[in-house]
């Protein structure tokens, strides 16, 4: 099934139909004509409708409508399904036009069809004009033919005598239709499988479910459907069905065949119980599906029941009405869904019984209905009727009201004996009511069948239920399952697992696909807890990531298990598939398992392990000397993770360091502060030992201007200003911790722990850091969020100090140096091309380089594995662990490894190379001496000189004097960048290998030098610095003209600078140039003629876009002399310039500077 081609159909077709829908809609509501005239009481319905809807939910209803209807036809026709013997919508081999239409235009209409057959011939004789009678003679046979399918599908072919008909969209013949899309899109081979249906709801609906995600608010319930649809795949349907279903089965018939029909099936300890749920007779199986979707469960739980009614003799033309009027059920709070999965249980008895639609079955798929009656009319009728409503009765019709929101979730407190007693008597008063009450009277009927079918007990639960997390859900929703669902209210996927073991019968069988952070989290502990005690974990397939083939990516994570609701004191079979990449490799892998007990990927444990570790995670992999170490104690017992700030204004109070004056940073902050800016850990990417430094937090006044900012939340404060070890909150690669040496404050995505005693810290980083702690952090917390409280959950598993320490300090010592090695660090020094010079070579530099730093890689991997391996040894967990350290584990030299982790990519030590040029050039940083040298605002030339304490002629390579360097196609001015790049690899590398030099950075960047500084330096810049760039690029429009500036060195004098010195002798240069070339023009031969006009063209269109940028952008700046503050960050002084500057997406594009511009905290005007 090629699903791609089906979700291109699906999309588009929705498109189409809204489209055509909506403006049908318009014409009607807005044409008076004698054929509307006649469809008064359509009419009519639409207006209430629309009065009880909105405009946008009603198109989208009846566009669904419609292409369920013409998805249904179309099934039916090509798998000749149709109870008219004739194809409704498709042609009859051959030809082109419907078989229906065909057959009319012959004079052959089918006697079933209730249409009005003189009319039809008369639109197709010309008798009745039309300006296409073919269209309007197919659309009345199309009703004619949906009315027509009323009686065999109620739920999907409703009478067509309302508003539907009306909206109808008018071409349904031509090329363009919406009838051919269906046909195109619904190929012969795809309709062989019922599954195309379940496919089809997806993919329509998943334009919608991308809008309600973008919309990043609170899921409103007519968007449940749409937000939490997710396509089982077929495999694990039936291991959720086999293991509940067929388990149940082969309980009660052990020497049942079955098992041969069940490549999934696990043979489980719940088979060797002598208590299980008696089953007499396959028509006392009730199997429900309490999110069914589009019936993609219930389908193939068909398929297995066809198998037992078989096995116990059955006749095969009375299967398939025993197995939809007695075995199967499913719950669905959208309409379209629930109309699909009966229409999909229909096709699937078809597939058996060729006679089966003359049975007129119905399936037993509730379709939720809002109770549209409030309780003071309910009381009404209570009084009016008598009725006598109970409170408890009172309660659940008020939840009703709320049917579409909380579905399944609703658990009556009515006795069915009740319920029943209502039912029946307002039935019975129902015939006499008066037009006030009946509608009321009908909802409250309605209301009550759907809490009959609620209050129901089910033999098998099985479903792929709705994932949403509290934070999506809607006030009502949230309040609802706080209520009833304490112990699963962080998810609907956790509140449908209690509710689905409160759905079934004592050692019924529970089947679903989850996300797998109920195993894990805290926030399930209680849930895990009645799990454990009341009910027997049978069979878990922890699937991970990429379970579902659509869905990419480490974020959802799943597990397929099956419960039997019986506490049971024996092991459960669990198959770990989740380090496999892809879903075809797991269903392999469960197959395997399954054929070998004695895989290493299958596991079987005592579930009441779990209890011995904090929280019980469902930690069935871990072996049981690991998880006695728990009882030993955890870090909780020698020390405290804590949480840390929350700033409520990240732009107003956070910088990177190179954002401001190093003059106001105070580096090491483990006392009270004395400057403005102090070390803030906040997470960031994986790293581990030390890094993540570059954050800097506005701690004037002791921190007064933050603590008054009231969406600023303060935790810990007595924790801050000291040691301890960090880590990042968030790591899709990752756990790695890292010691804090530098005190600060700490974010609530850089929690931080600190040992009671600090002599344990590099024995405790040394544990955080092994691969002890990373396989127990993925059983106590999965999930990308590592919280404290996860941290303080590790058993203590300390090393020998004496062996730990010198490993851990050489841990720290190689990855200290790689993160002084970076220019992003404030403790960068030099290059690390440039600290040791071969031959006066770059290549063999390169070289030397390389080799140097992959010898330091290799040492902290080695490093890393003697930490696991002492570890490992010292608390006998050999064998539970492998002291193996990957190299995408080795946390130094990232920014140099293209691809694998095994040789340095020396294009990207090039360009570091260059990178830091440009920091010479500008006086960051010097050939005279390390480190910083002008990194305070306003520093001029003359600080340069004064700061490394040589005059001009001593020094081997000076900056630019005034701040500004041009970047343009050719060498125009002295200062050129290119000519200063030159200059600097000459002084470093020495002029006898400038040009062997030059050419060698050249291969290796791709391109000449001139072309990487005009196209490539600023893009590598801005993600070399995070977007917050401290070297910043003028440019014009189309970038004819270019000019790189040092923000630290500003004034404001600068643009004046560029303007003067810059722009416009640049302009003059490129007349002068022209000139030259007119005189070409004249005198030149025919080849140096043509190049001529063509560069004349060129920098005429230049000058055009050059005086524009001088004119409009540059002049007007110039004259307001603009002041920046380096406190105020990048984020708010480059967009003090405007389209001066180079425009950067996330710095300064159209939707960043909205956002700043709504800073309370500067001064908007001053944003261009």
């Amino acid at each position: 099934m090629n699903t791609n081609q089906l979700k291109k159909f699906a999309q588009d077709a929705r498109r189409k139909l809204l489209e055509q829908v909506g403006a049908k809609l318009n014409f009607v509501l807005t044409t008076d004509s004698a054929e509307l005239r006649e469809k008064t009481e359509q009419l009519k319905q639409l207006r209430l409708e629309l009065g009880r809807t909105t405009k946008e939910q009603l198109i989208e209803k009846v566009a669904y409508t419609w292409f369920n209807r013409l998805m249904a036809l179309r099934f039916m026709d090509v798998n000749d399904y149709q109870p008219l013997g004739i194809r409704i919508i498709t042609p009859k081999d051959g030809y082109t036009t419907p078989e229906l239409l065909d057959e009319a235009k012959r004079g052959n209409i089918p006697d079933e069809l209730k249409a009005n057959r003189q009319k039809i011939y008369d639109i197709l004789d010309n008798k009745i004009p039309s300006k296409n009678p073919q269209n309007e003679a197919y659309k009345e046979l199309l009703i004619a033919a949906c009315n027509h399918l009323n009686t065999t599908f109620p739920f999907l072919f409703e009478k067509i005598n309302d508003y539907t008909e009306l909206l109808l969209p008018d071409d349904l013949t031509s090329e363009f239709s919406i009838v051919k899309d269906v046909r195109d899109g619904m190929v012969v081979e795809d309709c062989q499988n019922v599954e195309i249906i379940g496919w089809l709801y997806q993919f329509y609906i998943s334009e919608k479910k991308d809008e309600v995600f973008a919309s990043k608010s609170k899921v409103k319930k007519e968007d449940i459907p749409a937000a939490t649809q997710l396509f089982t795949p077929r495999w694990i349907v039936e291991y959720m069905v086999q293991n509940t279903l067929g388990k149940l089965w082969i309980q009660n018939r052990p020497n049942s065949r079955l098992r041969e029909h069940m490549p999934y099936f696990i043979e489980s300890a719940s088979l060797e119980a002598k208590d299980y749920l008696k089953i007499n007779s396959p028509e006392e199986i009730k199997f429900l599906d309490p999110a069914s979707g589009s019936g993609h469960i219930l389908v193939y739980a068909f398929d297995l029941l066809t198998k037992i009614y078989e096995e116990e003799g059955y006749n095969i033309t009375e299967i398939p009405q025993f197995i939809i009027e007695k075995n199967l059920y499913g719950f669905e709070i959208d309409e379209r869904a629930a109309q699909l999965s009966a229409l999909v249980l229909m096709m699937k008895a078809r597939e058996y019984h060729h006679r089966v639609f003359r049975k007129k079955l119905n399936p037993n798929i509730l379709h939720f209905q809002d109770l549209y009656a409030t309780k003071d009319e309910i009381k009404e009728i209570n009084q009016s009727l008598e009725v006598q409503i109970s409170n408890e009765l009172m309660h659940d019709l008020l939840l009703m009201q709320q049917a579409t929101n909380f579905g399944s979730l609703i658990i009556p407190h009515t006795y069915i004996n009740e319920t029943e007693r209502v039912f029946n008597k307002l039935n019975q008063f129902l015939p006499n009511a008066d037009v006030f009450h009946r509608n009321s009277m009908e909802f409250l009927i309605g209301s009550i069948e759907q809490l009959q079918m609620l209050s129901q007990k089910f033999h098998c639960v099985v479903a792929n239920p709705p994932y949403m997390g509290g934070g999506n859900m809607n006030p009502a929703l949230t309040e609802f399952v706080k209520i009833n669902y304490p112990d699963s209210k962080a998810d609907l996927m956790a509140c449908f697992m209690e509710i689905g073991l409160t759905l079934i019968e004592e050692k019924g069988f529970l089947g679903m696909i989850n996300q797998h952070s109920w195993m894990f989290l805290s926030s399930y502990e209680a849930l895990r807890e009645k799990l454990i005690k009341n009910t027997f974990i049978d069979t878990l397939l922890h699937l991970g990531a990429r379970t579902f083939p659509e869905i990419s990516g480490e974020v959802v994570q799943n597990a397929a298990f099956t419960i039997w609701n019986h506490s049971y004191n024996y092991d459960g079979i669990y198959i770990r598939l989740v380090d496999l990449g892809n879903a075809e490799l797991k269903r392999n892998k469960t197959i395997e398992a399954i054929h070998d007990k004695g895989c290493e990927w299958l596991y079987k444990t005592n579930q009441r392990n779990f209890q011995k570790m904090p929280s019980s995670p469902i930690g069935y992999w871990i072996d049981k000397k690991v998880i006695s170490k728990f009882s030993s104690g955890t870090l909780k017992d020698i020390g405290v993770g804590r949480n840390g700030i929350t700033t409520g204004n990240n732009e107003r109070f956070l910088r990177e360091w190179y954002e401001i004056s190093v003059f106001g940073l105070e580096f090491h902050s483990l006392g009270k502060p004395q400057k403005k800016w102090i070390p803030y850990r906040k997470g960031g990417s994986f790293q581990k030992w030390y890094g993540n430094n570059n954050l800097f937090i506005d701690w004037t006044n002791n921190g007064y201007l933050l603590k008054d900012n009231p969406n600023t939340i303060i935790r810990n404060p007595d924790y801050y200003f000291q040691e301890g070890l960090t880590w990042s909150l968030t790591g899709s690669s990752g756990f790695g911790a890292r010691y804090c040496d530098i005190g600060g404050a700490f974010d609530v995505n850089g929690m931080t722990y600190f040992p009671n005693d600090k002599i344990q810290m590099r024995s405790i980083l040394s544990f955080l850091n092994s691969v002890i702690a990373e396989k127990l952090l993925e059983l106590i917390n999965p999930t990308l969020a590592f919280q404290s409280g996860n941290i303080e959950s590790l058993p203590i598993l300390l090393g020998d100090i004496n062996k730990i320490e010198p490993i851990v300090n050489a841990c720290l010592k190689l990855t200290m140096e790689y993160h002084s090695s970076l220019e992003i660090n404030w403790t960068y020094k030099n290059s690390r091309i440039l600290e040791e010079i071969i031959n006066d070579s770059f290549e063999d530099t390169c070289e030397m380089t390389s080799d140097k730093w992959m010898h330091k890689f290799n040492s902290l991997r080695s490093l890393e594995e003697e930490n696991n391996k002492i570890l490992i040894e010292t608390h006998g967990l050999e064998g539970c662990f492998n002291a193996h350290v990957s190299e995408n584990q080795i946390t130094i030299l990232r920014e140099l490894f293209d691809g694998e982790c095994t040789t340095i990519d020396f294009s990207l030590l090039s360009r570091e190379f260059m990178s830091h040029s440009v920091g010479c050039m500008f006086g960051r940083y010097s050939l005279d001496n390390e480190g910083l040298i002008l990194a305070n605002q306003g520093q001029t030339f003359q600080d340069y000189l004064n700061e490394i304490g040589k005059s001009i002629t001593e020094c081997n390579f000076l900056p630019d004097k005034d701040n500004i360097i041009p970047i343009l196609d050719d060498e125009w001015f002295e200062d050129d960048i290119v000519g200063k790049f030159h200059q600097f690899l000459m002084v470093t590398f020495g002029e006898k290998n400038f040009n062997k030099n030059l050419a060698f950075v050249e291969e290796q960047i791709g391109k000449d030098i001139r072309k990487y500084f005009i196209k490539d330096f600023y893009p590598d810049h801005i993600k070399r610095y995070k977007k917050r760039p401290i070297y910043w690029m003028f440019s014009s429009p189309k970038g004819s003209f270019n000019v790189l500036i040092y923000m630290h060195r500003y004034t404001p004098d600068t643009v004046s600078n560029i303007l003067n010195k810059y722009l416009k002798e640049f302009i003059g240069k490129l007349k002068t140039r022209k000139e030259h070339l007119e005189h070409v023009q004249v005198s030149g031969s025919v080849s140096e003629k043509n190049k001529a006009i063509k560069e004349i063209d060129n920098i005429e269109k230049m000058l055009v876009e050059l005086h524009e940028y001088e004119r409009d952008i540059l002049y007007p700046l110039a004259t307001e002399r603009i002041e920046i503050d380096l406190d105020d960050g990048v984020l708010v002084n480059y967009n003090k310039f405007g389209k001066a500057v180079k425009e950067v997406n996330g710095l300064n594009d159209p939707a960043t500077k909205k956002k700043v511009r709504q800073f309370d905290w500067i001064d908007a005007s001053q944003i261009r």
